[in-house]
C-alpha cells in the first residue's frame, strides 16, 4: 500500500522541482536581458534634454512603463474566492480519498483513511474561513458591489 502513495508522490516532486528550476531560470534570464538592454539604452542617452526628448515618445513611454512594478490590487473578493476554491477541491479530495478507501477495500487502507479525513478537515476550514470572511466583510462594509478595477490604458 505505501507504494501506491509514494510513487506518484516521488514523481510529483521531482516534477515539481524541476518545474520551479526552468522557471526560475527563465525568469532570471529574461530580467537579464530587460536589465542589459535598459542599461545600453540609458548609457546611450547624452544629456538630459535628450532623455526628456526620447520620454515625449511612445517608445519612451513603454520604456517607462517597463521600468515601473505594477502590482495588482488585492481586494477582500479575491481572498474570499480563493478560500473557498481551495476548500471545495481539499472537501472533494477528502471525500475521493475516503470513498476510495471503502470501496476499493485494500488490506491495510488507514493511510487514506487518515489523509482523507485531514484534507476534508483542511477543506471545511477553509469554506468556513471564507464565510466568516465574507460576513465580516460585508458588515464593516468593506464589500462594495459598485467597485470596478481601474481600467488599464491600452499600449501602442
Amino acid at each position: 500500500m505505501p507504494e501506491v502513495i509514494i510513487v506518484p508522490a516521488l514523481f510529483s516532486t521531482i516534477a515539481f522541482v524541476v518545474w520551479v528550476l526552468v522557471n526560475g531560470s527563465q525568469r532570471r534570464h529574461h530580467l537579464k536581458l530587460v536589465t542589459d538592454f535598459n542599461t545600453r539604452l540609458i548609457e546611450r542617452i547624452g544629456s538630459m534634454k535628450d532623455f526628456s526628448e526620447f520620454l515625449e515618445t511612445s517608445g519612451g513611454a513603454r520604456f517607462v512603463d517597463s521600468l515601473v512594478v505594477e502590482r495588482s490590487p488585492t481586494r477582500p473578493q479575491d481572498s474570499i474566492l480563493r478560500a473557498v476554491q481551495v476548500g471545495i477541491v481539499l472537501l472533494t479530495l477528502g471525500v475521493g480519498l475516503l470513498v476510495t478507501s471503502e470501496v476499493v477495500g485494500f488490506i491495510d487502507d488507514e493511510p487514506l483513511i487518515i489523509v482523507g479525513a485531514i484534507a476534508m478537515s483542511l477543506g471545511t476550514g477553509f469554506l468556513l474561513s471564507a464565510i466568516a470572511s465574507y460576513r465580516l466583510a460585508r458588515s464593516l462594509g468593506v464589500l462594495d458591489r459598485t467597485e470596478r478595477l481601474p481600467e488599464r490604458p491600452e499600449r501602442h
